[in-house]
């Protein structure tokens, strides 16, 4: 007997499960610095047919996750009075380099200082990494001894943000860090973009619309539980039908 039912849901299963993953880390990231979003995007399998002299049946074998988009809308930008906070609008991106020296691009403006070996103090992201200007060198800050002060003026002007052909093509990293990719392009400086000091950009999560996102999903992954049982129990009557 042919066991495409059980193919075609347990496919089913898989792919909503795969889903449910990624709205999950959309609701945990829900509070997360210049977080973008993600959505699972599907698409069907092959499909056979059933009666090779009819070419308007075809017999499908279910659906897998095919991509998962990034949603780079522009999120809500929220002051906070520091002054190493910073917003980059739209899709423009700060650039950081990473202990590996790898040149890492994020959404999330919460910098401090660091001081390096030779005593001058340089502008560092939430996890260490150096903040990168549009020439891709690290930012010094002017520390000034006699007022035990930092010149915080013109650090808007001298961050570098970045964009790419095609933002949606980035590959994320964990830690809220993404890399360039073939699909993305190569980063280019924007030296117009629009940055904003003492103000960060809040996550693109969306409670409301994640949820939502959560009840389609399950009905649907319980559907297709559903239709596995079902399938699984036609099978086993069938089974001892024949003995």
């Amino acid at each position: 007997m042919s066991k495409t039912g059980i193919y075609t849901s347990s496919s089913g299963i898989y792919a909503y499960q795969d889903a449910l993953d990624v709205v999950a880390n959309n609701i945990a990231n829900v509070n997360t610095n210049g977080f973008k979003s993600s959505r699972a995007s599907f698409s069907d399998l092959l499909y056979t047919k059933i009666n090779p002299n009819n070419d308007k049946i075809d017999e499908g074998h279910g659906i897998q996750t095919e991509k998962t988009d990034l949603m780079f809308e522009q999120s809500v930008i929220r002051q906070t009075g520091q002054p190493l906070d910073f917003a980059a609008l739209d899709e423009c991106f700060f650039a950081v380099e990473a202990p590996s020296g790898d040149t890492l691009y994020t959404k999330n403006g919460s910098f401090h200082l660091s001081q390096n070996a030779a005593g001058t103090w340089e502008l560092c992201s939430f996890d260490g990494g150096f903040v990168l200007d549009d020439s891709g060198n690290h930012i010094e800050v002017p520390y000034n001894e006699e007022t035990d002060t930092y010149d915080y003026s013109n650090i808007a002007d001298i961050i570098g943000t970045y964009k790419f052909p095609n933002p949606y093509g980035l590959d994320q990293t964990g830690s809220n860090y993404y890399t360039s990719t073939e699909s993305s392009g190569s980063a280019e400086a924007a030296p117009d973009a629009e940055i904003r000091q003492g103000y960060l950009e809040a996550s693109s999560t969306s409670v409301a619309r994640e949820m939502s996102s959560i009840i389609e999903l399950q009905r649907a992954f319980q559907l297709n539980v559903s239709m596995l049982k079902t399938n699984d129990e036609m099978n086993n009557l069938m089974n001892n039908l024949k003995n």
